[in-house]
């Protein structure tokens, strides 16, 4: 039974994959490198993969877009492979604790640990999702504002050679210090896409993110693979190449200085090497 199930699901992988790629090569065109350079650009990551069969149809979106996949999931694995497959960007999404005590999942990262826990999950947890360049908190408002803990967390972080981007699930977060003070290569979300997954409200979101965009050359935005937000960005990313965006990935907008002059505070942090 089980050998049955799992070749079921090899199978709509497969066939997820080839939709995919015909998708890709047939509706994505708009987004190339002949796109200038100094247009302001748009990282959106999706957060919280893994767990769905309706997460498979974040795979249609352009490959720009990065999947943030939680640990030890039952799709995970096969999501990351999948998205690596498209040249899509892949990152860890790290469970930390939150103030008000929610569930986790597996893996997850606590206040109480000793840095050699903290190593070993994060060790476990990047075994469970390959391909991984790069690593964002999920929760963590609690976890992400202590400072000894965070500090073991980001050490491993660059023992891994991964960018780190702070959800900012707290305001105290000490996601970014720490990364800099280490060399980390980082940056922080500054727009949450569909904390409400209403027409209206992702249209509010979306206009600030590209205000953003405008204002500081780049914006780090923060969605998720509801088929709400995957059917809303299916139909408004097209506009961005047309508004004179470019869609862009974390690690390039991580090494890409921003062509902005009169940028005071910029949302991608370089950390010292």
């Amino acid at each position: 039974m089980r050998l049955c199930m799992l070749t079921r699901l090899g199978a709509l992988l497969m066939l997820a994959l080839h939709i995919v790629n015909v998708r890709a090569a047939t509706n994505h065109s708009s987004y190339d490198a002949s796109v200038l350079e100094a247009s302001p650009r748009v990282v959106i990551i999706l957060d919280d993969l893994g767990y769905r069969q309706s997460d498979l149809n974040a795979l249609t979106l352009p490959p720009e877009i990065t999947f943030a996949i939680l640990p030890d999931t039952p799709l995970g694995f096969d999501i990351a492979h999948l998205a690596h497959n498209q040249g899509r960007e892949v990152m860890l999404h790290m469970p930390m604790q939150a103030s008000g005590g929610k569930r986790m999942g597996p893996l997850g990262l606590t206040t109480d640990m000793y840095p050699a826990a903290i190593t070993h999950n994060v060790r476990q947890a990047m075994r469970t999702v390959p391909y991984a360049v790069g690593v964002n908190n999920h929760m963590g408002s609690a976890f992400t504002t202590n400072t000894d803990t965070m500090r073991a967390f980001m050490q491993e972080v660059k023992r891994q050679g991964l960018f780190f981007v702070d959800s900012r699930t707290s305001v105290a977060s000490k996601g970014q210090q720490m990364a800099n003070h280490l060399g980390v290569p980082n940056a922080r979300r500054q727009v949450f896409l569909d904390n409400d997954t209403s027409e209206l409200a992702m249209l509010r979101q979306f206009e600030m993110m590209k205000r953003i965009a405008k204002k500081q050359g780049f914006v780090v935005v923060i969605g998720h693979p509801y088929p709400e937000t995957v059917d809303f960005l299916s139909r408004h990313l097209p506009q961005l190449a047309e508004e004179g965006f470019t869609l862009a990935t974390v690690d390039s907008a991580l090494y890409f200085p921003s062509s902005n002059a009169e940028q005071v505070s910029n949302p991608i942090n370089i950390a010292p090497q």
